[in-house]
């Protein structure tokens, strides 16, 4: 039984990881939704996906009021929390009972779509990445399938990998770029003083955008990332490193994406390459001495603090374009909004999931600017 209504009900959550600039994207789409039609109503879903599975009663947020929304741009994370459901993707290759997988993937589900029947939505706008947008349409197919009435499905692509096909930028990606940025200038002050080496981890599962961007604002030695091989070649790395020594470097900083560890099948890459700066002859007879080096993980520090202003730009303009789509009777499947040379545009969703997650490719820009501007090996100038 559904409930009375006269205008439409949008849900909004925020699912995946965390990204700055989610709260300004909820707020976005809320007042652009009331600001149409007074009568429509706005209903929040609580900690991501595990809400929308999860028991609806305290789960979910109705009757939000303007009031609700002030302030929330400012800070970090969302307000409304988020999460993540590992069990809604297929049951991934090799586990053990795929049975077992199946049943409780089709229970989630099942809960997911009786919350959304109860509710009487229209539409749901989802703000997260690739892993939210599979679970959500996933959800939308049960329910329309079930009840053979349609579901709008509005996705915005929020993480800080940067990694969505369909749109120049994610919500989040800019301020973990600049909380990166910092973390590098920090480290700098220290191993100049000491002439040292750092590998610095930073996120990217998939992906080396936030390394690569990273990279080339903060002026690193060089830098590792999970498309290009030739990267994380630890021999040339090295021999980055003896170049910058030799023209004099006080600091040697290596930039490494998190997904570099997968696809080197190395888990201790960094490690490895620690032990190996340590330990080559060239540099110890370079410098005189052995190159002390560390590791150190950014981390979750890459996304926490205030939104950027570019974030929070972005933020207010797909949280208003995805309000429009959830609110327009015209939208014939699930579709994202994002943000190319500047203008808003529409994406079918599956086209969004098929080309997702979007790599680094052979013709980048970045990748050529990064290979011209970072040392390289033997570098004589």
């Amino acid at each position: 039984m559904t409930l009375k209504k006269t205008g439409k009900r949008i849900g909004i959550l925020t699912s995946g990881g965390d990204s700055p600039g989610m709260n300004g994207a909820v707020r976005a789409a809320f007042r652009r939704i009331k600001a149409n039609d007074p009568s429509h109503e706005v209903v929040l879903f609580k900690e991501g996906l595990n809400g929308l599975a999860g028991r609806l009663e305290v789960n979910h947020l109705e009757s939000i009021q303007r009031q609700a929304m002030r302030g929330i741009m400012h800070k970090g994370g969302t307000f409304i929390g988020t999460g993540r459901i590992p069990e809604l993707k297929p049951c991934p290759e090799g586990y053990p009972d795929p049975e077992a997988w199946d049943r409780r993937r089709a229970e989630i589900t099942d809960v997911a779509v009786v919350n959304l029947r109860q509710l009487g939505l229209d539409g749901i706008i989802v703000i997260g990445g690739e892993g939210s947008f599979k679970g959500l349409s996933h959800i939308i197919s049960a329910y329309e399938a079930r009840y053979q009435d349609r579901l709008t499905l509005v996705g915005v692509p929020g993480t800080i990998d940067n990694d969505i096909w369909g749109t120049d930028d994610t919500i989040g990606f800019d301020t973990a770029l600049n909380n990166t940025v910092d973390a590098l200038r920090k480290l700098r002050d220290t191993i100049e003083s000491h002439r040292r080496c750092v590998i610095l981890e930073v996120m990217g599962n998939s992906s080396g955008w936030l390394a690569l961007t990273a990279g080339i604002a903060g002026g690193v030695t060089t830098i590792m990332v999970p498309e290009k091989p030739e990267s994380y070649d630890l021999d040339r790395v090295v021999s980055c490193i003896r170049s910058a020594l030799q023209l004099k470097y006080r600091s040697m900083i290596v930039v490494m994406a998190e997904g570099v560890k997968k696809a080197s099948k190395n888990p201790r890459i960094a490690e490895e390459l620690r032990c190996r700066v340590e330990s080559d002859p060239v540099i110890t007879e370079l410098l005189g001495r052995p190159l002390e080096t560390r590791v150190n993980i950014i981390g979750y520090i890459a996304r926490g603090g205030q939104p950027s202003a570019r974030d929070n730009l972005l933020a207010s303009k797909l949280g208003f374009a995805a309000a429009n789509a959830a609110l327009d009777e015209g939208a014939l499947e699930s579709i994202m909004v994002g943000i190319q040379r500047s203008e808003v545009v529409w994406s079918p969703m599956r086209e969004v999931i098929e080309n997702s997650p979007r790599l680094l490719d052979d013709g980048s820009e970045l990748w050529d600017i990064a290979n011209s501007l970072l040392i390289s090996q033997d570098q004589s100038f």
